[in-house]
């Protein structure tokens, strides 16, 4: 049981600085705490954290509602309580300790794959150091040896090809309750898969030990100390899982989690893990221009009407394609980044107008962010839908044309409106017939509508 009267982020950031204060290379309480003291904060950790989490594999009963400010530190504090693990076993290692060999190295390796996925799910960019750290535990350990390093053996192989397989899936793109949901889906799946020396012909992900380096996609040969990550023994495993919850079933094995969550985070898997896995369609091109952005809707709103940007931020766009953009973003005022599902506005300092994305991957270093922006309006423009009753400002996304389909952005919290529905523009009063709701996060709505 952790500190912190109940409240498991205040439990989180005290048995983290706890650990950060005992461990330290070479420090004399290290190793008079030694592997018992480290092993007791990493079960119960791993526990605070699994009944805390938002979802959960065995349900605890219920839980305080929380807001996203506060599931934010939770997920900092995962992260960090994960990460103090890690480098508290580091300490240890033979290298730094007179702590044995053949006791720790099973327990680092693990450590280090929960830093590297808790990293991955508050959307981190992939930890250098971690991946040298397991890259060289994996090359010390009898594992290195064998040509197939299968994941129905426990050991280091099997650590290195769990931290693979959580790499491949992308963890850092998906929400917090569906990145858990794939955290335990692959976990479930490890007894079919399998890190092998020779590729199988596809795109697979491929990595090198010696190298300590991040896993990259990539078809063809390579070099003999490469391995090749093979994913596709457990697709039958996975659509048998579709298929129960498609007849209203839950497996035991995935516990408490909620269906909801369950089918998108198998559709993902099973997409990520397959011999044709998602590629991009569209063809981009380097660009280093500079940029000033709105976030929100209510900015967004604003400097659409022609108002001066509420809070200045200038980032940089590195490349584009006819339907995105990729934007360096090197500080913030509000000191926290966009999330994914949040509405920026795109203005080119050598250019006219606003342009509108949603933030559709975010992946964080420590002094800056990238992210990966879908295009949503190109010429956005003010406009009023109202069903004569009531009346909502927002922002078109398209021109309108009988018979075709526009998109009108409005606050997440704007009035219902009921048909019939009609766009007012300066020129024109255009009736509308409701489609359907294509988003509703982060503060604004997005419905899209056909013109009569």
């Amino acid at each position: 049981m952790l500190a912190g009267g109940g409240d498991a982020v205040v439990g989180l950031e005290a048995a983290t600085a706890t650990l950060r204060a005992i461990y330290k290379p070479g420090s004399p309480k290290a190793e008079a705490a030694g592997l018992h003291v480290v092993s007791g904060f990493d079960e119960a950790l791993q526990h605070a954290i699994a009944v805390s989490a938002p979802v959960r594999i065995r349900s605890a009963g219920g839980s305080a509602v929380r807001d996203a400010a506060w599931w934010s530190r939770w997920l900092a504090g995962a992260r960090d309580a994960s990460l103090a693990v890690c480098d508290a076993y580091w300490c240890l290692w033979p290298a730094q300790s007179t702590v044995g060999m053949d006791s720790l190295r099973h327990r680092l390796a693990a450590s280090v794959v929960e830093a590297l996925k808790w990293a991955a799910c508050d959307r981190f960019s992939p930890d250098e150091t971690l991946w040298a750290r397991l890259g060289k535990l994996f090359s010390d350990s009898p594992d290195a040896n064998a040509s197939v390093i299968g994941g129905d053996v426990p050991g280091v192989g099997r650590e290195y090809l769990r931290a693979v397989a959580y790499y491949s899936a992308n963890l850092d793109q998906v929400e917090l309750n569906m990145a858990i949901a794939l955290s335990h889906l692959i976990d479930l799946s490890l007894p079919f898969l399998a890190l092998t020396r020779k590729p199988d012909g596809g795109p697979q992900y491929v990595v090198s030990p010696s190298r300590g380096a991040i896993p990259v996609r990539r078809v063809g040969e390579g070099d003999g100390d490469e391995l090749h990550f093979a994913p596709w023994a457990a697709d039958e495993l996975l659509a048998g899982f579709e298929l129960a919850l498609e007849g209203g079933q839950i497996p035991k094995v995935l516990g408490d989690l909620p269906a909801e969550e369950l089918r998108p985070a198998l559709r993902h898997l099973r997409a990520q893990w397959s011999t044709s896995p998602p590629v991009r369609h569209r063809r981009r091109f380097t660009q280093d221009a500079d940029v000033l952005v709105a976030r929100g809707f209510p900015a967004c709103l604003a400097v659409v009407r022609g108002e001066p940007l509420p809070v200045p931020r200038a980032w940089k766009v590195l490349d584009f394609s006819r339907s995105g953009l990729y934007v360096l973003a090197d500080s913030d005022p509000t000191r926290a980044w966009p999330d994914i599902g949040e509405l920026l506005g795109v203005h080119f300092a050598d250019g006219d107008g606003w342009q509108l994305g949603i933030v559709r991957r975010l992946r964080m270093w420590p002094n800056h962010a990238g992210l990966g922006i879908e295009l949503l309006a190109w010429k956005p423009r003010l406009a009023v839908v109202d069903d004569g009753e009531f009346a909502v400002e927002g922002i078109l996304c398209d021109a309108p044309e009988k018979g075709g389909v526009v998109r009108f952005l409005t606050l997440a919290n704007a009035p219902q409106l009921a048909e019939p529905l009609f766009l007012r523009e300066p020129a024109a009063v255009i009736r509308l017939r409701p489609l359907e709701r294509l988003a509703q996060v982060a503060g604004y709505r997005l419905v899209a509508y056909q013109v009569q």
